[in-house]
């Protein structure tokens, strides 16, 4: 049984090469701080702004290995397709049987719409299963190491895997453009 590989290094430098793959992996830049204090003020009757006070905010670069990250997901994401494909053909075959039922039904005179009623039903039953297959075979395959990411998607990507392998009650993480935007005092 293979066991799921450490993807992200806290504090890492760039170039660094990836300890289980020895693949270059992406330097991401982040700051951790503590949220000490938090305010909400009315701005008028339908906003609020919350203003929050952190303390301890440090500067890092760390380090995401996609290669590995994307193989550790391989196992979901072969779900995914098979959820995507087996509720697709699923569906497209009650649709069928729903037909084929109503055409039956039709010419004999009998009720059409009592007849659609349960391959219709599994049809919207397999497209949600269809549905919900893409959405994992899309989030897994969006680790793909080849795809070229902004620093924004490579920091959203960091920040999920980072809060997994090594979390850290009481930090926040803080992109540098966020934490840019905070106000010292």
């Amino acid at each position: 049984m293979q066991t799921k590989k450490s993807v992200c290094i806290s504090n890492g430098q760039e170039n660094m090469s990836c300890p289980h793959c020895g693949k270059v992996m992406q330097t991401v830049e982040y700051y951790t701080a503590r949220p000490i204090n938090q305010e909400v003020r009315q701005q008028n009757y339908n906003t609020q702004q919350i203003i929050t006070t952190y303390t301890d905010v440090n500067h890092h670069w760390g380090n995401l290995c996609l290669s590995c990250a994307y193989e550790n997901e391989k196992k979901k994401r072969t779900f995914g397709l098979i959820l995507l494909m087996g509720g697709g053909v699923l569906s497209f075959g009650s649709m069928m049987i729903g037909l084929i039922l109503s055409s039956i039904a039709q010419s004999k005179g009998g009720n059409v719409g009592a007849s659609l009623m349960l391959p219709m039903a599994l049809m919207c039953i397999f497209l949600i299963l269809a549905v919900f297959g893409i959405a994992i075979f899309s989030e897994m395959n969006a680790l793909q190491p080849k795809r070229v990411r902004s620093k924004e998607q490579l920091y959203a990507l960091f920040e999920k895997c980072i809060k997994k392998e090594v979390p850290q009650s009481g930090i926040v993480y803080l992109s540098p453009w966020l934490a840019a935007q905070l106000k010292k005092k």
